[in-house]
């Protein structure tokens, strides 16, 4: 939308971003935003500096996207401000070292552990549907893993883009966090410096191109793509109930969102009722007409305003409700279209918008097979039905990101659950823990003493066989290495064949005699016959 900028929209200097980048690198290198209390100063930071600029958030929102109040506050400032409450009150717990699951001697012995540190200096790529949000959850992943962060804001929602650099550049560290804004040319100039992991949200073309720049570094990638989401409603659905939700959930930011119900597939006998309810419903929601109301975003700008209505324009389905179109205010009414054919038009790509196509199909196992060949992977699945054999069955068949259950949208609000696509809508996750985890390097850590060096050391190549065979079961205590390796003599295969019978006679979990010492009392023999042949 943005007819007008409400504070200038600044591109970042191409030739400044590298320098950036590097600058960003020492300040990681120098250890600064490793310790937790400067995390949580950052966390608390940025909430304070978004609360502070709220209202020039919401009007930017306004002016990109024609964002109602009630959306912006719900869906971009206060979920972003539940989301660092959340982590604020968990990072301590989730930074600690996770202990190894060992049997008791090996973990006095050894102190495995695994530590969670940070990947380094990351790259956030947020989308414009969700300047704010998409922009900023992940990078609260980023603060709370002790990362340095690089923010780079959707240029298709200016007005958003600059409100989000006026904050993170009034309220976080400048030498470990920055904002690039910008188009195509700094985006590339972005790409072509090597961060530690890039976070994207998008379009899966894009995402592409993200994936192969990251590969010249070798840097792992966070994509969150989209994809065509199916609602299935099966004949034992309440029809009512679903074609309310669903409309809720087609209205919500005029269907510019990636988890958006994309289509429906429903039984036949269902349709009557179902058409009438969704009817009812957007009548309800706008009795003077979607056009006219204040609550119902806009198109974010004409180009997309265009593939939208060449995906209707194209359709060999009937409109069954809506249609309208107005250019000049980049609006689309909400549109209810029976199409025949899973190859129409409008199942060509992800709608990003108020259309919502309709299948009718017989029979679940066909549901199933329609929406598998319109999309495998979808970022989200909607099943609405009062069976849990149908939802299992679904489940178990259509694979996706994430799924609700006879409602849309909910799966991506709880901050505890991740969020995140799989197979061509996107890999990995964030949200609550998951953004922690996205943006952390699990390593393992063993100690070993030194006073071990003997008992964990194959020392003298008369016993290599019979050490490794122990060393084995120290290392690896629920491996047995089996009756087939090669003994020295007649005793120590004996030896080693009632050891092992004794260990399985014992429980799981305990053991006879100590790994330690059994190395020990062996290393000892074998010290003694040396002693005595000389």
């Amino acid at each position: 939308m943005a007819s007008h900028l409400l504070i200038p929209f600044i591109s970042t200097p191409v030739e400044t971003i590298a320098p950036t980048v590097s600058r960003l690198q020492s300040t990681f290198t120098s250890l600064k935003t490793h310790p937790l209390a400067y995390r949580e100063e950052q966390l608390r930071k940025l909430y304070w500096g978004i609360k502070d600029n709220e209202h020039q958030l919401v009007q930017a929102l306004k002016a990109d996207l024609g964002k109602p109040y009630f959306e912006a506050m719900i869906s971009e400032i206060d979920w972003i401000g539940a989301e660092i409450l959340y982590v604020l009150k968990n990072l301590r717990k989730w930074a600690a070292d996770d202990k190894v699951d060992l049997p008791f001697l090996h973990r006095l012995v050894l102190s495995p552990r695994i530590r969670k540190e940070p990947m380094g200096t990351v790259l956030v790529i947020g989308a414009f549907n969700y300047p704010a949000q998409l922009a900023l959850v992940p990078l609260i992943g980023a603060i709370a893993a002790g990362n340095t962060a690089v923010v780079k804001p959707s240029e298709q929602a200016p007005n958003s883009a600059a409100i989000i650099a006026r904050i993170l550049e009034g309220a976080l560290d400048p030498e470990a966090y920055a904002v690039v804004n910008g188009g195509i040319p700094e985006s590339t100039e972005l790409l072509n410096q090597k961060f530690d992991k890039i976070c994207y949200t998008g379009n899966a073309a894009v995402g592409r191109i993200v994936a192969t720049a990251a590969a010249k570094h070798l840097t792992p990638v966070l994509l969150e793509l989209g994809g065509l989401n199916p609602c299935i409603i099966t004949k034992s659905a309440d029809a009512k109930l679903a074609a309310k939700r669903i409309a809720w959930g087609k209205v919500h930011n005029l269907g510019q969102i990636c988890i958006g119900p994309n289509y429906v597939i429903i039984h036949p006998s269902l349709e009557a009722e179902f058409v009438g309810a969704f009817i009812q419903t957007l009548k309800k929601f706008f009795p003077e007409g979607a056009s006219k109301s204040p609550d119902l975003a806009r198109v974010i700008n004409k180009r997309h305003y265009h593939r939208i209505t060449e995906l209707l324009n194209n359709t060999k389905g009937t409109i069954l409700y809506g249609g309208e179109r107005d250019e000049s205010r980049l609006f689309i009414e909400p549109t209810l279209v029976k199409i025949a054919s899973p190859e129409d038009s409008l199942l060509s790509e992800e709608i990003f918008g108020p259309l919502l196509p309709m299948l009718i199909v017989e029979d679940l196992d066909s549901m199933i097979s329609v929406a598998r060949k319109i999309g495998d992977c979808p970022l989200a699945l909607y099943i609405f039905s009062a069976k849990r054999e149908e939802e299992e069955k679904i489940l178990k068949n259509i694979r996706s990101g994430g799924a609700t259950v006879n409602d849309v949208l909910f799966h991506a609000a709880i901050p505890s659950i991740p969020f995140g696509g799989v197979g061509e809508s996107g890999t990995g996750s964030y949200r609550g823990k998951a953004s922690f985890d996205a943006f952390v390097h699990r390593r393992p850590v063993v100690n070993q003493p030194s006073w071990m060096e003997g008992q964990l050391r194959v020392c003298f190549a008369r016993t290599l066989s019979f050490s490794f065979l122990v060393d084995s079961y120290f290392i690896f205590p629920n491996l047995s290495p089996g009756p087939t390796l090669p003994m020295h003599n007649e005793k120590e295969e004996h030896v080693c064949r009632q050891f092992h019978r004794k260990r399985a006679s014992v429980p799981s979990g305990l053991h006879p005699i100590s790994p330690a010492t059994f190395r020990i009392t062996l290393y000892g023999t074998h010290h003694s016959r040396q002693r005595n042949s000389t």
